[in-house]
């Protein structure tokens, strides 16, 4: 028998359900390149976001010593993965439904060069953090004679 009671109680189980769904991303399964289409990728996107703003002061204060390569190296992994996330957020916002699927394999090759750059730089470079660090370090003295040199 209809009620009203029972009809407004279907609709709000329907609304949270679909609350749910829409913050958890809705499927199910996914793949790297629809990043933003899982409960877990949305789970890892949400724990890589407490992660960086954890390790990120952490870095800033261990730099320089042997003890922050460690943290170079997570951060290297966490500053593509969650902006991979992120980024896939705004192709499904933003992009038509037809360009989506280039749009995130464009996306997923910067994700790898990315990555693939950051960790050539913490592992043969000074690292991500005395990298960022020397952008408000004063130029040295001997850089411009180098640049002068090579002229």
């Amino acid at each position: 028998m209809f009620t009203p009671q029972r009809f407004s109680g279907s609709i709000k189980f329907a609304r949270s359900q679909a609350a749910r769904n829409f913050h958890a991303g809705g499927k199910k399964s996914s793949g790297v390149l629809e990043a933003d289409g899982s409960k877990q990728m949305n789970s890892l996107y949400h724990k890589s976001a407490v992660a960086l703003a954890a390790l990120t002061p952490v870095a800033f204060v261990l730099s320089p010593s042997v003890a922050n390569m460690p943290v170079d190296l997570v951060l290297g992994v966490l500053f593509p993965f969650h902006s991979h996330v992120a980024l896939n957020y705004v192709i499904s916002d933003y992009v038509p439904k037809a360009s989506r699927g280039p749009a995130r394999a464009l996306l997923l090759a910067a994700t790898l060069v990315a990555a693939a750059g950051i960790l050539k730089l913490n592992v043969q470079g000074p690292g991500l953090t005395e990298t960022v660090k020397s952008m408000w370090r004063a130029p040295s003295a001997a850089a411009p004679a180098a640049v002068a040199k090579k002229d």
